[in-house]
């Protein structure tokens, strides 16, 4: 899976509190936690979007589409996160920057894997951890 951009994010995207839809909607009487309130959210706070180590990358294709990041889908990354095993990363491989599944083989040697079983590990000195996806956003609507 390619990473088609990755920037910083400017201020003009930073979006302001966000409300919050909480409970559930009630096919049958009103539920009694209705009235609770729950404030808004600030996007910004949540994901850190103003430190200077967090960066926005757009994802393409269907290598990770298992882990819910399909074309056009939006990721944080975060550069101060140390990469282990296990993680969601952007690496750079041969220059190409690529969403990948860190992993570790039993001789401790560290390679790219995707989550679709169709694509094949990708290991190498030609591989450089950009930074770790602490979340990923994906648009519903065209």
């Amino acid at each position: 899976m390619l990473v088609t951009s990755i920037r910083q994010i400017t201020e003009s995207e930073i979006p302001g509190l966000l409300l919050v839809l909480s409970g559930t909607v009630a096919g049958g009487f009103p539920s009694p936690a209705a009235d609770y309130y729950q404030p808004p959210i600030s996007l910004d706070e949540l994901v850190g979007l103003r430190a200077p180590h967090v960066f926005l990358a757009e994802a393409e294709g269907d290598s990770m589409a298992p882990a819910a990041i399909i074309t056009r889908t939006k990721l944080v990354v975060d550069r101060s996160q140390t990469p282990c095993a296990g993680l969601v990363v952007v690496a750079y491989v041969d220059n190409q920057p690529v969403v990948k599944r860190l992993a570790k083989r039993s001789d401790e040697t560290l390679f790219l894997s995707s989550d679709n079983p169709n694509y094949p590990p990708i290991e190498g000195d030609n591989i450089d951890i950009f930074g770790v996806v602490t979340w990923s956003l994906t648009r519903h609507v065209p």
